[in-house]
């Protein structure tokens, strides 16, 4: 018995090699009798179909099956996560800690999640907005992460760290980086941060490359608001950047606001699922 009936398709757009796995992907729920919407991403490798907006998908599917990377899922998660409906990743990726679906063969694990089958998973997002004399200015969801630095170039940065209205502390960094758990894997990790696993309610914030050698990574819990605030004279431009997708600029005098999303997304993963062996097998560990 299927536990879904119409599957929204997305892929990865900038890869001609997801195409094959989109036709065998259409083909292998059509055998199932699932309906399926294909998302604007996939036009390019399906001329003669019709394509909708990733917000049609959202109001008219009961499941969405992304096919590519980790990024090709954080971009699906952000646009999907208020219509509470369940991802499943297929990867066409390198590193695969979000999409851990295989292709090809003959999608053993994926029928095996559409039959309610799989491991079903709750990840939280955050929020960030740029404040500007206390009124938003720019806004934007982050699965991952979100990172706050100097716009264009290398140049270290001087802000204030606020937590639930708190000061904090001062920093003099090149940035910072504020990660869920989800995306302590990812920019997080390589910035020296610890592995956060998914069920732990906390977010992570770290300096990048701080001048001071006592500066280390925070957890905090995650119904706090974490607020930066920019008030560095030299300088004059700031991006805010969630998920390395989406860029937003800010200035002299903002406040960056960073809290947790209200409504969680859901990944579905195939019934083998093990965060700690994906861990071991992505980090190469012994």
């Amino acid at each position: 018995m299927l536990k879904f009936s119409h599957a929204g398709l997305m892929v990865k757009n900038n890869d001609a090699s997801v195409s094959a796995t989109l036709r065998e992907v259409r083909a292998h729920l059509s055998g199932l009798g699932i309906n399926t919407l294909l998302e604007h991403s996939t036009k390019r490798f399906c001329d003669d179909c019709e394509t909708v907006d990733m917000s049609v998908i959202g109001e008219s599917c009961d499941v969405a099956i992304v096919i590519g990377g980790d990024g090709t899922l954080l971009n699906a998660a952000r646009a999907l996560v208020d219509y509470n409906m369940p991802l499943i990743g297929i990867n066409r990726g390198r590193l695969g800690f979000l999409v851990d679906v295989p292709p090809g063969g003959n999608f053993h694990e994926l029928t095996e999640i559409l039959q309610g089958n799989g491991i079903e998973e709750q990840r939280f997002l955050i929020n960030a907005t740029v404040l500007r004399e206390g009124e938003p200015v720019a806004e934007s969801l982050a699965l991952n992460d979100v990172v706050v630095r100097v716009k264009d170039v290398l140049q270290i940065m001087d802000f204030d760290v606020i937590i639930d209205d708190k000061l904090v502390t001062h920093q003099r960094a090149d940035g910072v980086v504020i990660a869920t758990p989800s995306g302590s894997t990812a920019y997080s990790l390589s910035n020296g941060g610890p592995i956060v696993g998914p069920s732990i309610d906390a977010v992570v914030m770290q300096p990048i490359c701080p001048h001071t050698l006592t500066s280390r990574p925070l957890m905090v819990d995650a119904n706090s608001i974490l607020k930066i605030h920019l008030w560095d004279d030299a300088v004059k431009s700031v991006q805010v950047i969630c998920d390395g997708q989406v860029y937003n600029e800010a200035t002299l005098g903002d406040m960056v606001r960073v809290q947790r999303h209200p409504t969680r997304v859901t990944l579905l993963h195939p019934a083998a699922y093990d965060y700690h062996q994906i861990l071991k097998e992505k980090l190469s560990w012994g």
